[in-house]
C-alpha cells in the first residue's frame, strides 16, 4: 500500500511524488468505432485482443522504482450485459481467467457499471437519468451477481457516462467500495431539464482538482460546514486549465450535445481532458499541465489518473486513438517528472486511498 512515507528527500524530508493510474473502461467494442462490430450484440475485441497488445508493448517503459505500468480494468456488469448475455457479471464469469492472469502482473480489476434501460424488449438503449429507485437497485443487484464470482471484491469503479447523483454515491459506500474516478472536474453535459431519452449525461462542474470525499448533500464538492462526507474517495481525472485547449474541447462538446452553452462553461472554468490512447499532440497540454503542477512549492502526494477505453488499442476509425500513443504519452509523463527530480510510480487505482484515509 502507498503511504506518504514512501518516498524521503536524501536529507530525510518528504518528497513529492506523482502517482500515475491508469485505468481503463472495458466495454463492448463500439459500432462505427472498429470495423465488423455487428449491430443488436456485443463484441469483445477491445478486451481480449487489445488488452494484451497493450501490455505488451509497455514492456520496458518504467517508473521511479523499475516498475511497468500497471492498470485499472474497469468491467461492465450491469443491466446491458443482463438484458444480453443472461446475467450481470457475464463478463467476468466468461473470462475469469484471463482475468486472474490480469491480476497476476499486478493489474486491478474493478467495476464499470453503466445506466442503459430499455423500455421494450428490442427498443433502443438509453441513459437512464429519472428514475434514481431503478438506478439504486439495479446497482446493488448488479454488485450482488458479480460478488459471488469476483476475484477479490470491487474497490474501484468509474461509473458510465461519468453519471452520479447523490444516492447512486450513496449506493457505492453501502456496497462497500472504497474509491471511484468518475469527476471530470470543469465538465458537464446534465443541466436540469436533458433529454429523458439520450446519453452521456454528467455534471461535475464544480468540483476540485484533486482527490476529495464528497459531501453526502452534493456529490460533486466537498463538505460545507455542518456537513458529513462519503466514505467513498473521488479521484479526479487529470485536466489542463489551458483556455485554448478548453475551448477546442468546449466546441466539440457543444457539436456533440448541440449545446451551444459548452462553449461559456469552457470560458468560466477552462477545462481540457483526454484519453490516454490520445496523439500525443492532443496529450500534450495534460502533460504541461503536469510539468505546471510539479513547479509549484508543495509537498504531499500528486494524482495523475488517466482513462481510456479497451477499443482504442485495436486499428479503428479515427485519426486520434491508436495503442503506440499509450506508450509514447506514458513517455512522456515520466520524462517530465525526471526533468522535475520527481519521482513518479505507477499505481492501481485502489492504493491512492491509502494516501487520503478517511
Amino acid at each position: 500500500m502507498l503511504t506518504h512515507e514512501s518516498c524521503k528527500r536524501a536529507a530525510g524530508g518528504p518528497l513529492r511524488t506523482v502517482h500515475v493510474v491508469l485505468s481503463c473502461d472495458t466495454d463492448p467494442d463500439r459500432p462505427g468505432f472498429l470495423d465488423g462490430v455487428p449491430s443488436g450484440s456485443l463484441t469483445w475485441r477491445g478486451m481480449t485482443e487489445g488488452i494484451p497488445a497493450v501490455k505488451d508493448i509497455l514492456h520496458g517503459v518504467t517508473d521511479s522504482h523499475g516498475r511497468e505500468p500497471v492498470f485499472t480494468w474497469l468491467l461492465r456488469a450491469d443491466e446491458q450485459i443482463r438484458r444480453v448475455h443472461g446475467e450481470y457479471a457475464w463478463v467476468v464469469r466468461t473470462h475469469d481467467s484471463f482475468l486472474r492472469s490480469l491480476q497476476q502482473t499486478g493489474d486491478e480489476l474493478g467495476w464499470h457499471p453503466h445506466f442503459w434501460r430499455r423500455e421494450t424488449e428490442n427498443g433502443p438503449w438509453f441513459q437512464e437519468v429519472e428514475d434514481i429507485d431503478w438506478q439504486v437497485e439495479m446497482l446493488h443487484e448488479a454488485h450482488r451477481d458479480l460478488a459471488t464470482c469476483f476475484p477479490g471484491a470491487p474497490k474501484s469503479v468509474r461509473m458510465g457516462w461519468a453519471y452520479h447523483n447523490n444516492r447512486t454515491y450513496g449506493a457505492l459506500e453501502d456496497l462497500g467500495v472504497a474509491i471511484d474516478c468518475s469527476a471530470l472536474p470543469g465538465y458537464r453535459t446534465f443541466r436540469r431539464k436533458p433529454p429523458t431519452r439520450g446519453e452521456n449525461f454528467f455534471d461535475w462542474h464544480s468540483s476540485p482538482r484533486r482527490p476529495f470525499r464528497p459531501s453526502r448533500n452534493d456529490y460533486r464538492r466537498t463538505p460545507l460546514a455542518g456537513e458529513s462526507p462519503f466514505r467513498v474517495l473521488e479521484v479526479p481525472g487529470f485536466v489542463s486549465g489551458s483556455i485554448p485547449w478548453a475551448l477546442v474541447s468546449g466546441v466539440q462538446l457543444a457539436r456533440k450535445t448541440g449545446d451551444l452553452a459548452q462553449l461559456w462553461y469552457a470560458i468560466r472554468r477552462p477545462t481540457y481532458n483526454i484519453n490516454v490512447t490520445a496523439r500525443p499532440v492532443f496529450f500534450a497540454p495534460l502533460v504541461a499541465q503536469l510539468r505546471t503542477a510539479l513547479r509549484r512549492e508543495e509537498s504531499g502526494p500528486l494524482v495523475f489518473s488517466t482513462q481510456c477505453h479497451a477499443d482504442e488499442f485495436l486499428p479503428n476509425r479515427t485519426a486520434l486513438y491508436s495503442m503506440d500513443s499509450v506508450k509514447a504519452n506514458l513517455q512522456a509523463l515520466v520524462r517530465a517528472c525526471h526533468e522535475a527530480q520527481t519521482p513518479v510510480q505507477f499505481a492501481q487505482l485502489r492504493e491512492i486511498a491509502g494516501l487520503w484515509p478517511g
